[in-house]
């Protein structure tokens, strides 16, 4: 038994979806949550930045004594989660878009895939891409929109004419992977766009089962009921 924090980390506010789904399914166990709002956003930069604020973030946690780290940001999961494991002696667990369920799911229509620049440049994505391509993925990387979720995360539906022009040059899609946990926020006005028609596909549920079995297989499962959440921002 273990009953230090799990920490979850992002370069700001995205992360909070992955953070919801890993305390919906570890429910006695207590959390620190840490925007890197100092380096938000992760998706413009250069390879070596972003290991340095991956690091960075690691160590502020672990500075919070715990027990296990989620790097709930697919940008820093594909340049720093191999780093890390080598790094650190406790479990990491990544995100990646969910292309594999929506590829499984969706049997006949286009499913595409909204993700930042640097997701997008990335061999391990670029690796997942050539294992479950179907001939149907639509790649479409996005500059800014991950920054403009933060900036608007009070209120989100100031972006619906963006997300809506954006979606407007693929209007014909079975499903759409949220391939950025900031994106995760924009469901609603996806789902608008569509009409309801479409599915849609994020990370943090299986970032959260993958948490549970880590927890589980190293022994570090809590004994204490008293729940805590804490957030943390550099």
């Amino acid at each position: 038994m273990n009953n230090a924090p799990i920490g979850v980390f992002d370069s700001g506010v995205g992360g909070i979806s992955t953070l919801h789904a890993c305390m919906d399914a570890l429910k006695n166990e207590s959390f620190v949550y840490l925007a890197d709002r100092s380096g938000m956003p992760y998706g413009n930069k250069s390879h070596g930045e972003i290991a340095s604020r991956v690091d960075a973030c690691v160590e502020t946690l672990l500075a919070e004594k715990v027990k296990a780290i989620v790097v709930a940001c697919n940008t820093a999961t594909n340049v720093g989660i191999k780093m890390l494991r080598e790094k650190y002696r406790i479990p990491f667990v990544g995100v990646e878009p969910a292309v594999k369920p929506a590829v499984e799911a969706c049997k006949h229509g286009n499913i595409l895939v909204l993700l930042t620049v640097a997701t997008a440049a990335q061999s391990k994505f670029q690796e997942l891409v050539s294992r479950w391509d179907n001939g149907r993925l639509i790649i479409a990387p996005q500059h800014d929109l991950a920054e403009q979720v933060e900036n608007r995360i009070d209120d989100i539906s100031a972006l619906r004419c963006e997300v809506h022009k954006i979606l407007s040059r693929y209007r014909r899609v079975e499903g759409v992977v949220l391939g950025c946990t900031h994106y995760v926020f924009l469901r609603p006005l996806i789902d608008e766009f569509y009409d309801g028609r479409i599915k849609i596909f994020d990370s943090g549920v299986g970032a959260a089962k993958r948490l549970g079995f880590l927890i589980k297989e190293n022994a570090l499962e809590t004994d204490s009921y008293r729940r805590s959440l804490k957030f943390l921002v550099i």
